[in-house]
This record gives structure tokens, C-alpha cells and sequence, in this order.
């Protein structure tokens, strides 16, 4: 019977560590700087929030304009 061999996780991912996948030094570091506490979770809601935003406003200034 093989026994599998459990490894444990690294606390971050192997291209973030290596900086290999990235086109320059500042990609890794913003990467590294949103993976820190809720950040991301933080970049993507307010990107989403603009986006409901504009489309919000938009809609508004048409029904306005053009009744």
C-alpha cells in the first residue's frame, strides 16, 4: 500500500514568490499588496461599485435627456 505524501501549502503561490510569470518587478508587488488582509476583495467591490455607478448615472442622465 503507497502512502501519499501531504505537503503543506506554501503561504503564497510559487509565481508570486518567483516573480516568473510577470511582466515586471511592480505587477509582483501589486499582487503580493492585494493578497494582504481583504484588499482584493476590497479592489473588485469598488471596481463593480463604479461600474453600477456609471451605469446608474448614465441611465438617468438618458431618461432625462430623452423622455
Amino acid at each position: 500500500m503507497a502512502t501519499t505524501k501531504t505537503e503543506r501549502p506554501a503561504p503564497r503561490p510559487e509565481h508570486q514568490v518567483t516573480g516568473r510569470d510577470y511582466p515586471g518587478e511592480w505587477a509582483r508587488q501589486i499582487e503580493c499588496y492585494l493578497d494582504e488582509k481583504q484588499r482584493r476583495l476590497g479592489f473588485y467591490g469598488g471596481l463593480f461599485s463604479a461600474f453600477v455607478l456609471g451605469v446608474v448615472i448614465t441611465l438617468a442622465v438618458r431618461l432625462a435627456l430623452y423622455p
